[in-house]
């Protein structure tokens, strides 16, 4: 029973983490532009955006019992 609460701890972390990167390098975007490569930026924003939006799903089909 203990690896089903650190499924949910990993999962639930794991997005607010993605999905907290996603939200500073979509606010902060022209000046991490300035910093690093616009293209290198995009692609940093999109995965951690997908990857914060597939923990998350995972974590509540797994609150759930799917």
């Amino acid at each position: 029973m203990a690896m089903l609460g650190e499924y949910y701890m990993i999962t639930g972390i794991g997005a607010f983490v993605c999905l907290v990167s996603a939200a500073v390098s979509g606010l902060f975007g022209r000046t991490l532009r300035k910093i690093f490569p616009g293209p290198r930026v995009l692609l940093f924003h999109k995965t951690s955006a997908l990857a914060g939006a597939g923990l998350a799903l995972l974590h509540v089909l797994g609150v759930h019992g799917f």
